[in-house]
């Protein structure tokens, strides 16, 4: 989890001042963490955050059921599987070629370099050292990504607002880079992660009047959990209401918000992302 949070920081801003170093996190060391060469960055950033949940976007999770275990291992075998013939599809069909040889060249390299390893060094040791680790890593993001978009607002969908939620007061915050501020995350990608707090504080009212979800005292992972158990009154309680006290919800209304947001969205062409 700290690698994957790390690689997931450090493609959005820069670690280091020498591009070779940056370039490594991605070429060199993710392999040992399960994720293929060169192609962590494509999938995050170039991909899911400018496609923002939306069609164009293969792990968007809007045309699927949220809450359901058959549609979460569809999702999970084309986020999972698919990834191999659909990002190299994605940057033909938008015309990004420099990225559409990256990731050709890149998940090339890491299976020629896992077939080496496994026919001339040790299958035994390949297995444990490079496959058991992918699976765990892409499994791991998929369910992570499902849980951070379950909740979409079918009728405002292109609103950052509506596409995802934060998490407040929780210890893994201090573990991931505060990455349980995801609608924060998805208004401005480029925050440094200490400064994202701040910037929720003082955005709060935006966050109202958008509509925004927040929750106190879990993460992500949590509330994916929480949903795909069928537990949402447990995590309505959990409910951070931004406006007043007296238009506070109560728990059954915030139960019934939450299930309606689990359904599946209508994916006519999307046009322009939106912020309120």
């Amino acid at each position: 989890e700290r690698f994957t949070l790390c690689i997931h920081f450090a493609s959005h801003r820069a670690i280091f001042t020498n591009e070779v170093l940056n370039t490594m996190i991605g070429w060199v060391l993710a392999p040992f963490f399960g994720i293929p060469c060169g192609v962590y960055k494509l999938h995050h950033v170039v991909m899911h955050h400018i496609e923002n949940n939306h069609e164009l976007d293969t792990s968007s999770t809007e045309p699927y059921q949220r809450d359901d275990w058959t549609e979460f291992l569809k999702y999970w075998f084309r986020f999972v599987v698919l990834i191999w013939p659909e990002l190299p599809y994605y940057c033909f069909r938008t015309k990004k070629w420099a990225w559409f040889a990256s990731a050709v060249s890149g998940l090339a390299l890491w299976l020629a370099f896992v077939g080496f390893m496994a026919r001339y060094v040790s299958l035994l040791g390949t297995t444990w050292v490079f496959i058991v680790p992918h699976v765990i890593a892409m499994s791991a993001m998929s369910f992570g990504n499902w849980s951070q978009h379950i909740f979409v607002k079918p009728d405002d969908r292109l609103s950052n607002y509506s596409l995802t939620y934060n998490c407040i007061d929780t210890p893994v915050n201090q573990t991931t880079f505060n990455d349980g501020y995801h609608i924060v995350h998805h208004l401005n990608a480029r925050l440094h992660w200490t400064e994202i707090p701040q910037y929720f504080y003082d955005t709060r009212e935006k966050h109202h009047q958008g509509g925004a979800l927040t929750f106190r005292g879990l993460h992500f992972m949590d509330v994916g959990w929480l949903v795909m158990t069928k537990q949402l009154n447990k995590l309505a309680e959990s409910y951070v209401h931004l406006g007043s006290k007296e238009t506070a919800p109560t728990v059954e209304e915030v139960e019934q918000r939450l299930r309606s947001m689990l359904v599946r969205c209508d994916v006519a062409p999307a046009g322009t992302k939106k912020d309120k």
